[in-house]
């Protein structure tokens, strides 16, 4: 069986995608996004989950009736050969968290790209480790409780803020919660496919987008235009708010009067949380280090940087 790319050539950089092996960390939520990647052009994927599929996935995730108690990377890893036959699907059915930096470099050391598609907290958090440590672009997706909104963060050895930077409050909530023996992972209960599909379409996107970033395409072209806005917040139901505020319609300058304001909107950020500071792992895996500057206002002294992309 043959693919024919001829439809999206101006789009999207197929050679390159064909050499990229991208690697994801959960892989439940994550299904119509890898099996688009794997429609787009990408053929080396490294699928890990430690879950199998039960009947209550079928309503939210693209999983079949016929998948019901398989480990949900091997179900994945048979869409994507029914798709195209000549992928090459490597499935590691474990715990994340648990993999050594040797598992991890024996496992992923020829990865072009992680995605991290998991709602458990200490798996996105190593993999803001992994991925700097190893210098390899990231993606980071995120749904809100019940679905109203979500998110997809990016990161690549040229842009400063990794996830952890981005997200240090986050950081030290979880902390804080796991010291008293809590969990503040979101839980899952009325997020519907629709919204996961609304924000993989997102993310699809920005994948291919890291994958050939520098190509003479419109994905090529994207992660240039965004440059450091790489946090990606978006509204899915109309009534959500952070902390009672309507952060979208805010960061948009959407008048309150203004009618034809909805919902699925999306805003690019550099800065969530107000002021970003050089984070542990910028210290430890990049060189990174906080310097007084105006008025005793810490900078950001980068440690050594790879030559960028445009």
């Amino acid at each position: 069986m043959k693919f024919d790319f001829s439809r999206i050539k101006r789009t999207v950089d197929v050679a390159k995608l064909r050499d990229a092996t991208v690697v994801v960390i959960g892989n439940g939520g994550a299904v119509d996004l890898i099996a688009n990647l794997g429609r787009s052009g990408v053929t080396k994927f490294k699928l890990l989950d430690k879950d199998i599929v039960t009947d209550a996935n079928l309503c939210r995730q693209g999983f079949e009736q016929a998948d019901i108690g398989r480990p949900k990377a091997e179900a994945v890893a048979d869409r994507l050969r029914r798709i195209n036959p000549e992928v090459e699907v490597t499935t590691l059915i474990c715990d994340f968290c648990e993999m050594t930096d040797e598992d991890i470099d024996r496992e992923f050391g020829d990865a072009d790209l992680f995605i991290f598609a998991t709602d458990h907290f200490p798996a996105q958090a190593r993999g803001n480790q992994v991925a700097l440590r190893l210098q390899k672009p990231a993606l980071w997706l995120g749904m809100y409780a019940d679905g109203v909104g979500g998110e997809v963060v990016f990161w690549h050895p040229g842009i400063d803020a990794c996830y952890r930077c981005l997200v240090e409050k986050r950081f030290l909530a979880h902390e804080l919660a796991k010291a008293t023996g809590q969990s503040l992972d979101p839980p899952s209960d009325g997020c519907t496919i629709f919204d996961i599909g609304f924000l993989d379409a997102i993310a699809g996107p920005l994948a291919i987008g890291l994958l050939t970033r520098g190509s003479d395409s419109r994905y090529g072209k994207l992660i240039g235009a965004l440059g450091d806005r790489n946090f990606i917040q978006t509204q899915i139901d109309p009534d959500w708010t952070i902390n009672g505020r309507r952060v979208v319609r805010e960061k948009l300058g959407v008048p309150d009067a203004c009618k034809e304001f909805f919902a699925w909107n999306t805003i690019a950020r550099t800065d969530p949380e107000s002021g970003f500071k050089v984070c542990p792992d910028c210290e430890q895996f990049r060189g990174d280090a906080a310097v007084p500057f105006f008025h005793g206002m810490p900078i950001r002294m980068p440690g050594k940087r790879p030559a960028t992309q445009n």
